[in-house]
């Protein structure tokens, strides 16, 4: 039971974060529990790029696959993407995979502000060996200070649950927020530091019990890096401190994603 309740908290975790972060800009959803990376809300410009992205902990572990296209087209003042994301989960073994939910992002609009870059995104999870559907709405902001050589990136994401059938356990929805401030180089690369919070802000139940929040919560700091390898091939690295309360959830996080941009 320790072993499947957590691997169904850590597919929360980790899915419910396959639409906040980004890396390099527009390239990709994933934030993969580790907080917002530089140039989060920033466009990277027109065209598609494929990930692929995983994350290892004593206690499950998480591949995944993206595709995005930047189209190039303008909407409402900003350009539009879209994306598509397959993750598994496994166990801390490597024993057990699960293949939970497909993550679709049918629209994601990112303005252009000068040193300010704003981007709204819309994200929805189904799967049948999900005990729910999610719902992600989330607004991003990039900020460059002393002329692009710092940045302040961040994130709020709303999480909508829906439980399927008669499930013992309703999640609540949630709440995140995740933050970057990093260091840029002359020759793209970055260095920063990270968090993330995310808590329920309706009640949790399970068998008619309601949890306390801390007992859902999940918080991390960390350190995160990413470089860009030749024109089209970027690289990034997350090491996260597990703040969380729960110790059935709480892992500290190695992360690396691999991007190309065709």
């Amino acid at each position: 039971m320790r072993t499947l309740k957590t691997l169904i908290i850590g597919i929360l975790i980790t899915i419910s974060y396959s639409a906040h972060a980004q890396m390099q800009g527009s390239l990709t959803p994933p934030g993969l529990g580790g907080g917002t990376n530089a140039n989060a809300a920033v466009y990277s410009g027109d065209g598609v790029t494929l990930g692929t992205m995983g994350m290892f902990t004593s206690k499950y572990n998480w591949t995944g696959a993206v595709l995005t296209w930047n189209t190039g087209w303008d909407f409402l003042g900003g350009k539009y993407s879209m994306g598509i994301s397959q993750p598994v989960v496994f166990d801390a073994e490597f024993k057990t995979a699960i293949n939970p939910a497909t993550g679709f992002n049918p629209i994601q609009i990112s303005w252009d502000l000068n040193q300010l870059k704003l981007q709204g995104n819309y994200t929805f999870l189904l799967g049948n060996k999900l005990p729910l559907n999610g719902h992600n709405f989330t607004l991003r902001a990039t900020q460059y200070l002393k002329n692009g050589g710092y940045s302040l990136n961040g994130s709020m994401v709303y999480e909508v649950r829906i439980e399927k059938g008669s499930a013992d356990r309703e999640y609540g929805n949630a709440f995140v927020l995740e933050g970057n401030f990093s260091k840029h180089f002359k020759k793209g690369q970055t260095a920063g530091l990270i968090g993330h919070y995310n808590s329920n802000v309706t009640p949790e139940y399970f068998g008619g019990i309601e949890l306390l929040n801390d007992k859902s919560m999940t918080a991390g700091i960390g350190l995160d890096a990413s470089t860009p390898i030749g024109k089209k091939v970027f690289l990034n690295a997350k090491y996260v401190y597990d703040l969380s309360p729960n110790d059935v959830i709480r892992a500290n996080k190695a992360v690396l994603g691999l991007f190309y941009k065709f």
